[in-house]
């Protein structure tokens, strides 16, 4: 039916006739299917019988199954089952680049000779990509949905840094300036396993917001504990050391002493907390000579 010849229908039959027209296109593509089955089995199946006694002797056995292949699939193209269209979704940091190279399929591939499995594989190889589902919709389309890595953490390491998902994923070949800077700044972490110890990290960190408000770096020491860097109001950093075992204790210990003693306000250097329910605190050089003003004992 012509489109003018739906003037003057309900939307009820409007909806009905397009009911009935996919009902038909899903048809004839069952139809075109079984054609490239029958077609395509009896070619290879003449082959085989034909000459097969000779294909397990010879050497050119190979070539012969991959020319039958190719015969076969060029003639699912000619029934129409090319690839004619690609939908991507998913897609923010991941270089259209990288996609085209992992997808490696192009207008008019035979889209029943493609590999969903290995179409996937190579797309979750990329190191932005979590996970990637691959669909196939006949005669000619792919559906494509990524869902991609979310970066928690920049990590520097041997003057590179790069950015670091919640399992300490490193998602190298994005670009980090958009996260070097407000509103997306996220928190630098060095070390070199630092990445694998990230999401502690983010846990300790959510601990006490307030006090991760002054939070400049972490630092991953002999990979078995923090140091955490944090802003201080005289503006030089203040160096927190956690201990390797109840981290988060201590950094609740550090807040209740920032709460009632402002201690980060103070012209402070070093916070030691590695030793369990104490907190031994290092001055500037020239707070030295009057250790009661700072109001905590030295190292």
């Amino acid at each position: 039916m012509a489109r003018g010849d739906t003037e003057g229908l309900t939307s009820r039959q409007r909806q009905s006739q397009q009911i009935m027209r996919e009902k038909n296109a899903r048809k004839k593509r069952k139809v075109l299917m079984r054609r490239v089955t029958i077609v395509g089995g009896s070619v290879l199946a003449i082959t085989l019988v034909g000459g097969g006694a000779w294909l397990w002797k010879s050497n050119a056995g190979a070539h012969t199954i991959q020319a039958v292949a190719d015969s076969t699939f060029n003639i699912t193209i000619k029934a129409g089952f090319s690839v004619q269209s690609l939908y991507l979704e998913g897609r923010n940091r991941t270089t259209m680049e990288e996609i085209n190279k992992a997808l490696d399929v192009k207008k008019g591939d035979s889209i029943l000779r493609l590999s969903i499995a290995e179409i996937r594989e190579r797309l979750e190889k990329i190191e932005s990509i979590k996970m990637a589902a691959v669909e196939r919709s006949l005669p000619g389309t792919l559906y494509i949905r990524i869902v991609e890595r979310e970066p928690v953490a920049l990590w520097q390491n041997h003057n590179k840094v790069t950015l670091v998902d919640d399992n300490g994923v490193a998602m190298s070949g994005i670009d980090i300036t958009p996260y070097q800077h407000e509103p997306q700044k996220l928190p630098l972490i060095i070390g070199d396993n630092a990445p694998s110890h990230v999401k502690e990290l983010m846990g300790i960190l959510a601990a006490e917001p307030e006090l991760a408000k002054h939070f400049s770096a972490a630092i991953r020491v002999s990979d078995r504990r923090w140091n955490i860097r944090l802003n201080s109001q005289k503006g030089d950093d203040v160096e927190i050391r956690l201990p390797e075992t109840n981290p988060t204790e201590a950094w609740k210990r550090l807040a209740d002493a920032q709460a009632h003693q402002q201690v980060l306000d103070r012209d402070v250097k070093v916070i030691d907390l590695r030793l369990e329910g104490k907190m031994f605190i290092k001055v500037a050089p020239e707070q030295m000579q009057h250790p009661k003003t700072v109001g905590a004992r030295e190292t």
